[in-house]
Parts: structure tokens; sequence; C-alpha cells
């Protein structure tokens, strides 16, 4: 009994003698395990971070699919994840470069919706209208993608004027426009074609209106005079024939208003670029009068030797 009194004894002193005599090591062991701790949580496996880095790893692969599940199992694991933006826009953008513009579509929105006041709203705001562009059908189809695109450029171009995206936007925005008068144009006379005069002259007046200072002006007052006419109502086919002539005299429908309302019209001659033949015997004459200027320099008497 005392044998086994005296072994505890001598144990527990050891321990205490041990822990007195090493304290600092202990406490260094500690903070290594404390370290090694701490580590294991910054970066733990299937973080938000890994998530991230795998799906960009696999968007570069063009494995779009597997990007987007990592994604959205960043999404759904971490939904207060800093992440959580830029994973959505990752998203989207995929969808684009993959021509699922209606999927990119909702995604962008969706961000629009989620962070309101996120620095990169001006990207999922051209992307946006820039799906919709993509999507734009031909002049004699329905253009209901047209005007969706211009309602989003016009949103940018007023909410975001500093955007990197606003230029592209703009000139996408013109682009849009052009078609929508187009389309106006395109049905007014389909409708003036067929003698349905009624149909055709809002056709034409929306274009003066909603469309003012685009390149098919000249035609719009033209065919909305000539529609007012057959109409009798010539006061104002008088109107329209009278300012296409004063606004637009070049045009090539200048005259033929001119003609109708019985005004004498000399229509001015047009710039026209030189011909192919013009600028040849100008380049030709040109070649010649150098080469006679460069003869006579040289024979000039300052270039001949000095006499003695």
């Amino acid at each position: 009994m005392m044998f086994y009194v005296r072994r505890q004894l001598l144990t527990a002193g050891c321990v205490m003698l041990l822990l007195s005599a090493s304290g600092c090591a202990t406490s260094d062991l500690f903070s290594a395990f404390d370290l090694f701790s701490s580590k294991s949580v910054e970066a733990p496996a299937g973080s938000d971070q890994e998530l991230m880095s795998r799906a960009e790893e696999a968007f570069a692969l063009k494995k779009y699919d597997e990007g987007r599940k990592q994604l959205q199992r960043l999404i759904n694991q971490f939904p207060e994840s800093e992440l959580i933006p830029a994973a959505r826009l990752n998203i989207g953008r995929t969808y684009f470069d993959e021509k699922r513009y209606d999927e990119a579509r909702t995604e962008y929105q969706r961000f629009i919706e989620l962070f309101p006041q996120h620095e990169q709203l001006d990207e999922a705001q051209y992307y946006t209208g820039l799906s919709y562009f993509r999507q734009m059908e031909k002049v004699d189809r329905d253009q209901t993608m047209t005007n969706k695109a211009v309602k989003e450029f016009r949103s940018l171009i007023s909410e975001f004027r500093n955007s990197q995206f606003v230029p592209d936007a703009q000139a996408k925005l013109a682009e849009c426009l052009r078609q929508l008068v187009q389309r106006e144009l395109y049905i007014g006379k389909f409708y003036f074609n067929r003698e349905a005069y009624g149909a055709a002259i809002p056709r034409f007046e929306l274009m003066l209106k909603e469309y003012a200072g685009s390149e098919y002006d000249d035609q719009a007052l033209y065919y909305l005079g000539e529609s007012l006419w057959e109409l009798e109502q010539k006061a104002p086919a008088k109107a329209a024939f009278q300012r296409l002539i004063a606004e637009f005299p070049d045009s090539d429908m200048a005259s033929l208003a001119a003609k109708r309302i019985g005004v004498a019209f000399v229509q001015g001659p047009r710039r026209r670029k030189p011909s192919a033949g013009f600028l040849s015997a100008v380049t030709t004459s040109m070649s010649e009068a150098m080469s006679e200027l460069k003869d006579a320099i040289w024979d000039s008497s300052i270039w001949q030797p000095a006499t003695p």
C-alpha cells in the first residue's frame, strides 16, 4: 500500500516539475496548435473562396455547367458571403457567352434587384440591354426585343453617365432606333403601296414625331404628303411637301414634292466624290510636275561645281 502511495506522489511531483520548468515551451506548443487550427478555419475544404476558384477554373475550360454548379453551391451554402454578387454576375455572364440570353437576363435582373447599390450595377444593366439587343428581329418582324433594348440602354446612359459601358450603349441605342424607324417606314410604305392611305398616314407621322432627325425624314414627309393628297387633304399635304423642299433640298424626294404642288424647283448639284478617272488624271499630272521640278533643281547652277 505504501509503495502505491509513494509511486503516486512521485508521479505527481514529476508532472509539476516538468510543468514549472517548461512553462514557456508548453505555451508555445499550445500556440502552435492554435495556429494550425486557425489556418484550417480560414480555408476549409469547400469554403466560399474554394468554390469560387473551382468555378473560375471550370469556366476557363469552358465547362460552364460545372462552373455554375460550384457558384450555386456557394450561393446556397454561404448566403452571407461577400462573393455572392460576383457569383451571380459570373453566372449571368456565362449564360450570355453561351448565347442563352433569356437565362442571362434573368440572372442580371436578379442581381439588380438584390444589389441595387452595387458598384457593378452598370454592368448588369448593360448586359441586360445587350441580351435584348442580341435577340432583335429583322425589320419586317416583331420589334419587342428592340424596344426593350432601347429602354435598358437609355436607363444605363441616364443613370450611369460615367460608366465604361455608356459609349457602346449609345452606339447600340442608335442602331436600335434606326431599326425602329425603318420598321415604321416599312409598314407605312406597305399600306401606301396598297392605297390604304388612312393606315399609312399614322406611320409616317410617328416617324416624324418619335424619331425626328432620322435619315428617313425626307421619305416620311414625301409619303405623308402623297397619302394626304390622295385623300384630298390638300392643305396638310402641301405643308408636308413645302417642309420637305425647305429642309431637304438635296433629297430625291424634293423635286417630286415640288412637281406635285406646282412649284418651280431647281435642284442644286450634289456634292459627288471625284471619279476614279479624275483622280488618276490628277495623280499623273502631279507626278509629271514633280518630275519636271526635280530636273529643274538638279540643272540649277547651285548644284554645279564651282569654277576656280
